[in-house]
Order: structure tokens, then C-alpha cells, then sequence
């Protein structure tokens, strides 16, 4: 059991593209399967996450079929879990498959002195994301309530720019209303979100914006059109949440799930 004086943790994956079938989801991928399965190999167990986030994008094909795979890979661990949808993801599928006990659709989770609220950006028939009124408004809801709480929020799509032209275009659309939201809240220390299929990591005034790496193929970073870089390795994302509202993070390669390799295997 933790005390409010210990440290917590939260592990953050994302991007898993899990297709109708076990097996590459395009010519040239690794197998998205084996791939969410050496990742999940590899998170640390000492100390173990206190909380997984799974960003979005966790089917490539939002399917029931496909939701149950991943559902039976989760049920195997021990961390409470929270899951976002991304735009290739089907809120209502995703939530069906995971809420019966296994995972945690958006809403929020408490970890220690700290909160972790989980917001929906999908948007059906769009890559690109959207926050509607009803989400602004609960994020609004939950940051008033708990206006000394450390407080990390989540969702799939970039609200700021990232430096790839083609991705810049498929990221938050008027992340405006967030960033309102955000503005009148200090407590919040960290905005975490996935798509991006890298690692990065900029500050808009107290916040820190934090991308993650995918589990399945990573995105060639200040590319100006789509490009995958095949020689980096998948990875996950650590942060150590501390009491006083401090936080560290970084991202963390396992070996050997590069491109090419998955693919050559």
C-alpha cells in the first residue's frame, strides 16, 4: 500500500496498432502483436508502474476480435490501467472490449497525491482530433475539484506543434480550448499524449508536453512527410511522480523492436 510520501509511477505505452489479425499491419511493419507483447516484457517490475496509460491507437482495425487480443495481453498484469482512444480506435468498441474489469476507459485515475485525467480526442472519420465541449468541460470539472493535486492529463492527439509538417497537420484541432483550461489550472504539471510515434518534449508555460514512442513502428522525427524510422527501437515512456509535485521522465528503447528487425524475424 503507498503512502502519500512515496513515489508513484506511471508507464506510459502507446500506439500499438493492433490489426484484425496477429501479423504485420503493413508491408514492411513488424508484427504488432509481438511487438506490444516484448514491450510489456520489458517494463520494469521494480518498482512495478502504479498506473499503465495506453494512449490510443491500440487497434489499427477497431474490432471487437481485435480488442479482445489485447484485452486478454492486459489481464495478465497487475497495474491499474487507463486507455484513450486514438483516431484509428472506436470509443464504444475500445470500451466494451476493456471496461468489464480489465482497463479503464478515459475518466481518471488517482495516483497517491497525484491525478491522472484521461481525455477522448477521437474524432470518427478523422485523423486528426478534437476535444468537443463535454470534454473540456468534465477536464474543467475535475481540475476545479482538486485545485491542490498534482495533476497529469492525457490524450491521444499533439496540442502542439511537433516539427513534422504532415503530422502537425493531424494533430489536436483548436487546441485553444484545452490550452483555456489548462491556463486556469497551476496544479497541472504534464500534458502526455501518443500519435506521434516519437519521443518529444517541450514546455508551454508550467506544463510540460511529452510524446511517446509507439510500441509498433516509429515516425522519423522533423520529417516533412510521412517517413518511419527503421533503425530506432520501440519504447515506453517512465515518469516518477513525487509528493511535492515534482515529476522526472524518460523514455525508455527496448532493444531489439527496431523495423527491421521485427521485421527480419
Amino acid at each position: 500500500m503507498h503512502t502519500m510520501t512515496t513515489m508513484q509511477r506511471l508507464i506510459q505505452i502507446s500506439d500499438t496498432h493492433l490489426g484484425r489479425d496477429p501479423g504485420p499491419i503493413r508491408a514492411g511493419y513488424p508484427d504488432s502483436d509481438t511487438q506490444l507483447a516484448r514491450i510489456l516484457d520489458a517494463l520494469p517490475r521494480e518498482p512495478a508502474a502504479d498506473v499503465l496509460l495506453l494512449s490510443g491507437d491500440l487497434a489499427e482495425d477497431p474490432e471487437p476480435a481485435t480488442y479482445a487480443r489485447l484485452t486478454k495481453r492486459l489481464r495478465a498484469r497487475h497495474e491499474s490501467m487507463l486507455a484513450l482512444a486514438g483516431n484509428h480506435d472506436d470509443s464504444q468498441t475500445l470500451r466494451a472490449a476493456l471496461e468489464p474489469g480489465t482497463c479503464q476507459v478515459h475518466g481518471e485515475r488517482m495516483l497517491g497525491p497525484w491525478k491522472l485525467v484521461g481525455l477522448d480526442s477521437s474524432t470518427p472519420g478523422e485523423a486528426a482530433g478534437r476535444l468537443d465541449a463535454a470534454e473540456c468541460e468534465r477536464l474543467e470539472r475535475s481540475l476545479s475539484a482538486d485545485p491542490d493535486r498534482p495533476t497529469i492529463v492525457a490524450l491521444h492527439h499533439p496540442p502542439v506543434a511537433i516539427g513534422s509538417a504532415w503530422m502537425d497537420r493531424l494533430g489536436l484541432l483548436d487546441p485553444d480550448a484545452l490550452f483555456t483550461v489548462l491556463d486556469r489550472h497551476p496544479q497541472v504539471r504534464a500534458c502526455l499524449f501518443g500519435h506521434i510515434h516519437q519521443d518529444f518534449r517541450v514546455r508551454r508555460g508550467t506544463v510540460e508536453f511529452l510524446g511517446c514512442p509507439s510500441t509498433c513502428v516509429q515516425f522519423s522525427p522533423g520529417s516533412e512527410e510521412f517517413a518511419v524510422d527503421a533503425a530506432l527501437d520501440a519504447g515506453y515512456r517512465v515518469l516518477d511522480l513525487y509528493p511535492d509535485g515534482r515529476f522526472k521522465t524518460q523514455v525508455v528503447r527496448v532493444p531489439g523492436t527496431h523495423t527491421a528487425a521485427g521485421h527480419l524475424a
